[in-house]
């Protein structure tokens, strides 16, 4: 007589059939959860800590930094344009002397905001510009970042993020391009902020907001000139150029603002060559 078949079933060291589905599905669900709750408390911490700090008391820590950029031999104060900010900050209800600009002599098409309301303007971007109010476009934008607090907004995401990547995994994990990622989504949200902010102190200045949309013009002239506006948005840390125009137009169209053509120069251009020389 042939020995009966044991019911596996009945073995209890042999978990149920489906039970490792249940249980990759529970982890996956507390994973969720986890992340979720981590990325709204990082949320919540960076919208609230860097107004914690005035912008006075932050200039004041971060006076060094003036004094770095100031080092360079590329580097210096611009009255012109330190006046047109100025101007530009109160219409942005910031108080006096809340912002520090800076030229470079560098031909890097750019512009950037950092700690403590220092601003730099590179030539290479200014030389592009057709007229003072696309200048005035990009110093409102470089304004509304630190009127924001998005330099220490940023900071602080970056390091929460970090340390909690860190504590999750032991330093041995490599959660990096994920983090970037998430990164360069909220950088994209930020430049949305400060190009609506920049927009309405133009048209405040100007009476129009023909200089944000030339300034936009002019993105998208150097992003074709250098293969860059193939570039997937989700690879970048600024709004697609196309769609911030889009936003210009928009903004005008609920407001009833209109876009006139220049009528400042751009009186920080290079000099173009004359003969001979």
């Amino acid at each position: 007589m042939p020995d009966p078949k044991f019911d596996e079933s009945r073995n209890p060291n042999i978990p149920p059939a489906g039970y490792r589905v249940r249980e990759l599905r529970q982890m996956l669900v507390y994973l969720t959860v986890s992340v979720a709750v981590l990325w709204l408390l990082v949320e919540g911490a960076v919208r609230v800590l860097p107004y914690a700090l005035s912008l006075e008391r932050e200039r004041q820590w971060f006076a060094f930094v003036g004094d770095l950029i100031e080092s360079g031999d590329d580097t210096r104060s611009d009255a012109a344009l330190q006046t047109l900010a100025d101007d530009l900050a109160r219409r942005m209800d910031l108080p006096a002397g809340s912002v520090r600009v800076y030229r470079s002599d560098d031909d890097t098409v750019n512009a950037f905001a950092t700690f403590g309301g220092h601003i730099v303007l590179y030539q290479g971007l200014l030389d592009k510009l057709p007229d003072e109010e696309s200048v005035a476009a990009v110093l409102a934008h470089e304004i509304a970042h630190v009127k924001h607090r998005d330099p220490l907004r940023g900071a602080s995401r970056g390091l929460l993020f970090a340390l909690i990547s860190t504590a999750a995994t032991g330093g041995q994990g490599n959660p990096e391009w994920l983090i970037g990622l998430e990164n360069l989504r909220y950088s994209r949200s930020l430049e949305e902020a400060a190009d609506a902010a920049a927009v309405a102190a133009v048209q405040s200045r100007y009476g129009d907001v023909g200089g944000a949309a030339r300034l936009f013009a002019v993105f998208a002239n150097v992003e074709r000139e250098h293969g860059h506006d193939h570039t997937p948005q989700w690879a970048q840390s600024h709004p697609d150029t196309a769609a911030r125009r889009a936003h210009v137009r928009a903004l005008a169209a609920d407001n009833g603002w209109h876009a006139a053509p220049s009528a400042h120069p751009n009186i920080w251009r290079t000099p173009a060559p004359t003969k001979g020389d």
